[in-house]
């Protein structure tokens, strides 16, 4: 494959990335969970596999434990491919339940020593924004889950367009220097 169709392969297949990435980002989250599951799905199976086939060798020395971990690791992998959508409200859940108790804390901690310590109007509206962001991610834990596939899908159209720009501008460049080659070629053969 030539120099410039790679740019122009990398910059259509960032460009179709960013548009899924965008256009449905909570999809694109629960894939990206079920991926990771899979992930562990395969671990968690080697694990019982290995098992299996060492415990009843003859060959093995040391009969292995019960692998605990890679039961777990098997079944976690079975709740992701199936259940992503339930992780993820858990999980963000969680993350706003904290991103909550981060707000107040900074809250009460800047009422509190507002006596001591001077600050500016731009610190108590940092605090304030934390605790309705987390209040936010509590109520919409899907739409705030996806905020981060938009802004990556928006991202990999910005590389998209760039590298379509750049390979154009590489093919020209190539198209231009060719010619300049063949010029200097018949000025040499005349000479």
């Amino acid at each position: 494959m030539k120099v410039v169709n790679s740019y122009i392969f990398r910059a259509v297949c960032a460009l179709v990335i960013g548009i899924l990435l965008i256009a449905n980002p909570e999809k694109m989250t629960a894939l990206l969970v079920q991926i990771i599951g899979g992930l562990f799905l395969v671990s968690g199976l080697v694990s019982v596999i290995n098992y299996f086939v060492v415990r009843y060798s003859k060959d093995a020395v040391l009969k292995p434990l019960f692998p605990l971990v890679g039961v777990g690791s098997l079944l976690f992998g079975v709740f992701l491919g199936f259940f992503p959508h339930l992780f993820i409200n858990y999980l963000m859940f969680v993350l706003g339940g904290l991103m909550v108790l981060a707000g107040l804390s900074q809250l009460v901690g800047l009422v509190r020593y507002r006596r001591v310590v001077p600050f500016r109007w731009y610190v108590f509206l940092t605090a304030v924004l934390i605790l309705f962001l987390g209040i936010f991610v509590v109520f919409n834990p899907l739409q705030s889950a996806s905020v981060p596939f938009i802004i990556l899908g928006a991202t990999f159209l910005i590389y998209g367009v760039a590298e379509l720009v750049n390979g154009v501008r590489l093919r020209k460049y190539n198209k231009m220097k060719a010619e300049f080659e063949v010029v200097v070629e018949q000025t040499e053969i005349e000479q």
